[in-house]
C-alpha cells in the first residue's frame, strides 16, 4: 500500500507530465509512462517516471493497431498490455521496471481525447455523433497506482491550470474506462514481476 506521501509525489509527478505535455502543444501521440519510486535508501518519496518501456511510434504500428491506425489509445494500450504479457515481453518488462532498483507505482497513459458533459441516457458512442460544438478538446494522464487507485488530470485546451481527479470508483451504472482497465492489467503484470 503506498504512504500518503508517496501517493502525493505521484500525483505531482503525473501533474509535471502534463505540464511538460503543455509545453509541447496538442496534437501529440499518447505517451505510456511507468511511474518508479526510489529504493528506501534513497532520498523519501523520490517519484520519477520513464516512457521508455516502448518506442514512441509505437500508436502507429500496424500491427498493434490491428491495421486501423485510427483506432482509439484505449484498444491499443490493450495490444500493448498483450505483448507485455508474452514471454520476451515479460523479460523486457521486468528488466525495465526493476532498472536500478526501482519499483513501479503505477502506470499512467497521456492521450488527448474528446470531452462533453454526461447526460442523462448516455450511450457509448453518443459523443462520435455530437456536433463539434458540444465537444471539447481535453488532453489526460490516466493513471492506475499500486493499489489500483485511479488518477486523472485533465486539462482542456486553453485553459490555464490543469484539474486533479482521484474517482473512488467508476460513476455508477458506468464500467471501468478500456484505458483505466488496460493500465490495470499492466500493474497486474508488474506485481508479478
Amino acid at each position: 500500500m503506498l504512504n500518503p506521501h508517496t501517493r502525493g509525489a505521484l500525483i505531482h509527478a503525473l501533474v509535471d507530465v502534463e505540464a511538460r505535455h503543455e509545453r509541447h502543444g496538442w496534437d501529440l501521440p499518447p505517451t505510456l509512462i511507468g511511474v518508479f519510486d526510489r529504493p528506501l535508501s534513497s532520498q523519501p518519496h523520490d517519484v520519477h517516471v520513464d516512457a521508455g518501456l516502448f518506442d514512441p511510434d509505437v500508436w502507429y504500428a500496424p500491427a498493434l493497431a490491428r491495421g486501423d491506425q485510427s483506432l482509439p489509445p484505449g484498444v491499443i494500450l490493450h495490444s500493448l498490455a498483450d505483448l507485455a504479457g508474452t514471454a520476451p515481453g515479460r523479460k523486457t518488462l521486468r528488466s525495465w521496471l526493476h532498472h536500478d532498483g526501482r519499483r513501479c507505482i503505477g502506470f499512467a497513459l497521456v492521450f488527448e481525447a474528446w470531452a462533453a458533459p454526461i447526460r442523462p441516457g448516455y450511450r457509448h458512442g453518443d459523443l462520435a455523433k455530437a456536433p463539434s460544438s458540444a465537444r471539447i478538446e481535453t488532453r489526460v494522464v490516466a493513471a492506475v497506482d499500486l493499489d489500483g487507485q485511479l488518477h486523472q488530470i485533465k486539462r482542456i485546451r486553453g485553459a490555464r491550470h490543469a484539474a486533479v481527479d482521484q474517482p473512488s470508483q467508476p460513476p455508477p451504472r458506468r464500467a471501468r474506462s478500456h484505458i483505466a482497465a488496460g493500465l490495470d492489467r499492466l500493474m497486474d503484470l508488474a506485481r508479478t514481476l
